[in-house]
């Protein structure tokens, strides 16, 4: 169970998943609430941002209001207080009614910290604390301007030597008769920007005043004692000198981002700047935002919870009913129905559609089973005409053929000799049809079946050149083989259906040539380290194909001239050996030229076998050193008389015998060497001759036994190897290859094959 449920999790997740695209479904319905949320936090940041800005230009315009309007007020305060006797009439010792009109200017003014009253000279002649006390005044800048001017002065921002606070003083001479006759001064505090600061509630708030160099004359909160230093080395600082009034959002001095607002007073000749910090503004945003994506969040997940509880009862438990009905269906439980009751209506429409194809495709199963049963026994009565067919045409073949060869070794004339060879021409050229006809129903069939034995290219080659050589020096040919070095040595293959091939094309390049030469080139292509590219090439300098014909070449019963033979059905045969085998073929030809007929092959390299058994070719026989003796079990008059000619001229005794029964009575009766028997007989036939004879205690059941049958079909020979025969002679029968083979069985086939049990049987040709 465990083992399945990573497969499980990953259909369940696949991008194919129902689940999965439903889920993208809510998911997407959620994007829009996302992207309203997201879209809030922009303008929600933004309004703040701009709230900000406009908090910092408003008390930036309110301090250099407030300041323009202290400025004011003190003027007044001056301009009163020289009307006062006690004030103006002041001297250095008479003081007392000046200060008691001095000292409670502090408390009735908060603005303030001082008002004092010096003399032309810059001594002072008393002040809010008392009378003076020697100190004088007339070195300062501001006092100077006064003197000079004759009239209201502002100084710059100081540092009160008592207070230690920022100040402004403003000075205003006293004339009389146009000449000063004494100055009076009043201290405006700048503690005041302490109160713009707990406006902006921002503890990183921070409100400046410079002067025209860029030193801070006044800096609230002033955390690390900037004031005194010169700031216009910093980008801001320098903005601000240059600009005179505005607002930009920058990195302060103290690396923190801030809103900053600025405006020059032309009173003192400083810039007012307030600085609001964004940090805790877009820290406030986007609390916001998480508080908003947690409840969006929220609400998403009760959506799928609730989609999925929806999809589970309405969809997904539907969906598993109907992929277990079909998981039934494919594994051969056809007609299998789904039960939708209380499904939804829509799945009940899926299911009454299910239930419908299941249905048919019962109604088709039937339907293919019975087509197959009747394909199956069209396909078994065909196999059963063909055996028949092919084993009543080799039947009496066997007597055409082998009669033949018998009379040409008779001393004949030339017009005998003549006719006996067109007889055997004849002969083989229907035994030749019926072999084209075999070999195509088995490839159509899929059941020709490939060996792969090691054998030699170039040997080949110069077999099959030797096979058509007669008949090429008859029409006055000539043939030549050229095969490259590299194609030379031995390959993995089936020699025989190379060998079929080659005779073939090379027959038809004998066959369509009149006049002129025949030429097979084999050729190699790639290196040793693993299969290589064998191309196999017969030109000729025949009549050629018209160009509209070579398509139809390698189709079933095409022919290009009727009047040279053939049954049309060879380079058919050709080329899907060639496929069968992973390879190509092809033509290139010219009307009255000739023509090229190539095909390539994949092989890989071999070895040399420890015995080379690719000859194929048709065995040269040796007679053998002594005569044996055989039994020969044969129905047909005629066949017994042919095989017992080719037998007794070769010097072996023979006893025949009409059927099967007779076959296992004479075995018990007399030795023989080896038996020669016969497939379809009657009363017994071969096969069950053979398993009798087996039976038989001793070395009665151990001798060699040879089936002589018209049966080519790997199933008929698997029949006779099955019922205990060593070897399989087709008919009809070849004289070489027959006395080969008992010459083999009766020395060391004999030997080894009756020691160590029957062989493999051998291939037939039609095979």
């Amino acid at each position: 169970m465990l083992a399945g449920l990573p497969s499980r999790l990953f259909r369940a997740t696949g991008l194919r998943s129902l689940r999965l695209r439903l889920m993208g479904v809510v998911l997407t319905s959620l994007a829009l609430p996302l992207a309203g949320a997201l879209y809030f936090f922009d303008q929600q940041l933004d309004q703040r941002l701009s709230s900000a800005r406009e908090l910092a230009r408003h008390l930036t315009e309110d301090g250099v209001e407030r300041q323009r309007d202290l400025i004011g007020e003190a003027r007044n305060l001056l301009g009163i207080l020289a009307l006062v006797p006690a004030v103006r009439d002041a001297a250095h010792g008479n003081t007392d009614a000046c200060v008691a009109t001095l000292a409670p200017m502090p408390r009735q003014h908060r603005w303030t910290t001082g008002v004092w009253v010096t003399d032309p000279n810059g001594l002072l002649i008393c002040d809010t604390t008392g009378p003076g006390s020697g100190m004088s005044l007339r070195e300062r800048e501001y006092f100077q301007r006064a003197l000079d001017a004759k009239s209201f002065v502002l100084s710059e921002v100081v540092i009160g030597k008592r207070s230690g606070k920022p100040l402004i003083l403003a000075v205003q001479p006293v004339l009389v008769n146009g000449e000063i006759e004494r100055v009076l001064g009043v201290a405006i505090d700048l503690a005041w920007l302490t109160d713009l600061v707990k406006v902006t509630r921002q503890d990183d708030a921070r409100i400046l005043v410079l002067d025209r160099h860029g030193v801070v004359i006044a800096r609230q909160p002033d955390p690390e004692g900037w004031v005194g230093r010169n700031l216009a080395e910093f980008p801001h600082i320098r903005r601000m000198l240059a600009e005179g009034s505005g607002a930009f959002e920058g990195e302060s001095a103290d690396g923190l981002n801030r809103i900053w607002a600025f405006r020059h007073s032309p009173e003192t000749d400083t810039v007012f700047a307030v600085g609001m910090p964004t940090g805790p503004i877009v820290a406030d945003a986007q609390r916001d935002l998480l508080r908003g994506l947690v409840l969006l969040g929220i609400a998403g997940l009760l959506s799928v919870a609730a989609l999925w509880s929806l999809l589970h009862a309405s969809v997904l438990r539907w969906m598993r009913v109907l992929s277990q009905a079909a998981t039934r269906i494919g594994a051969g439980d056809v007609g299998t129905m789904v039960e939708a009751r209380g499904a939804p209506d829509e799945i009940r429409l899926v299911a009454n559609a299910f239930n419908d194809m299941s249905g048919r495709l019962k109604r088709r199963e039937q339907e293919l089973r019975a087509a197959m049963e009747e394909a199956r026994a069209g396909s078994r009565a065909k196999e059963e005409f063909l055996a028949t067919m092919s084993h009543e045409i080799r039947t009496p073949m066997n007597g055409v053929i082998g009669f033949a060869d018998m009379l040409l070794e008779t001393p004949l004339t030339a017009e005998q000799r003549r006719y006996a060879s067109q007889v055997r021409e004849a002969g083989r050229s229907l035994l030749t049809v019926i072999n084209d006809v075999l070999d195509l129903s088995k490839l159509e069939a899929g059941k020709l079946d490939l060996v792969c034995a090691p054998f030699r290219l170039d040997d080949l080659a110069d077999r099959c050149q030797a096979i058509v050589r007669l008949t090429a020096e008859q029409k006055g040919l000539e043939i030549h083989t050229s095969v490259s070095a590299a194609a030379r040595g031995y390959v993995m293959g089936d020699p025989d259906r190379v060998r079929q091939i080659l005779l073939n094309l090379l027959g038809n390049a004998v066959k369509f040539t009149d006049t002129g030469s025949v030429r097979l080139t084999v050729k190699a292509m790639g290196d040793g380290s693993g299969p290589r590219r064998y191309t196999f090439t017969v030109s000729d300098t025949g009549i050629g194909v018209p160009e509209d014909c070579q398509r139809e070449l390698f189709q079933r019963f095409s022919q290009l001239d009727r009047g040279r033979g053939g049954t049309g059905l060879g380079l058919a045969i050709c080329r899907r050996l060639v496929e069968l085998m992973g390879g190509e073929i092809g033509v290139e030809s010219r009307p009255g030229v000739g023509s090229t007929f190539w095909f390539s092959l994949p092989l890989q390299p071999a070895s040399a076998p420890e015995r080379d058994d690719s000859d194929g070719g048709v065995p040269t026989h040796q007679p053998s050193s002594r005569g044996a003796r055989i039994l020969l079990a044969e129905d047909l008059a005629m066949n017994r008389d042919l095989v017992i000619a080719m037998l007794t001229r070769a010097g072996h005794h023979v006893d025949a015998v009409p059927d099967g029964a007779a076959a296992v009575t004479a075995a018990q009766e007399r030795a023989y060497d080896l038996v020669l028997m016969d497939v379809q007989m009657p009363v017994m036939d071969g096969l069950e001759a053979t398993r009798r004879i087996r039976a038989l205690p001793g070395a009665l059941g151990r001798i060699p036994i040879l089936a002589l049958s018209a049966g080519v079909l790997a199933v008929e020979v698997e029949r006779c190897r099955q019922a205990g025969m060593d070897d399989h002679l087709a008919k009809p029968l070849e004289k070489n290859r027959l006395l080969a083979a008992i010459d083999h069985w009766n020395g060391e086939g004999r030997r080894t094959g009756i020691d160590a049990g029957p062989s493999r049987l051998a291939d037939t040709p039609a095979d």
